[in-house]
């Protein structure tokens, strides 16, 4: 066969593509109201419900995309520096068929894609060694110091 009827697909590429258009069509909910299902998924956090770009992207695979919003509203609603209230969301449902990896490549997908200033600075509430006597503070939570 010539290559001209060669025809290829990229399954990663049009995997990120989908996952991309899809979250951008889900609305934005407040932080404090989020609405979320006790479903899997992945999710982005927002300053103001005008922001084009968000601060932080996530993924709910262990536990609900409910439970880990209300996690991340709790912990804002915690700091100085930054009101809970002014904190938006929007969050796609993945249904991911007991395959974590397909929220993960989801996940990774918008995060390479935003690039958030909160992915990487110690938001995320599983920081490994976290508490540990020599761990430095993360840049966060020197941002948004407890109140």
């Amino acid at each position: 066969m010539c290559d001209r009827h060669r025809f290829t697909f990229n399954i990663a590429l049009a995997y990120r593509e989908q996952a991309l258009d899809q979250f951008e069509r889900s609305p934005m909910h407040p932080l404090l109201s989020h609405e979320a299902p006790e479903l899997l998924g992945v999710y982005a956090l927002y300053i103001e419900n005008t922001a084009k770009k968000p601060v932080y992207v996530g993924k709910a695979t262990k536990i609900t995309l409910a439970r880990r919003l209300s996690e991340h509203a709790r912990k804002i609603g915690g700091r100085r520096n930054i009101d809970v209230s002014e904190m938006w969301c929007r969050y796609l449902v993945i249904d991911t068929d007991g395959e974590e990896w397909v929220a993960a490549s989801a996940e990774s997908a918008l995060i390479n894609h935003y690039k958030p200033e909160w992915n990487k600075s110690g938001f995320g509430g599983h920081v490994p060694g976290s508490g540990r006597p020599g761990v430095r503070v993360s840049a966060w939570d020197a941002k948004y110091p407890p109140k």
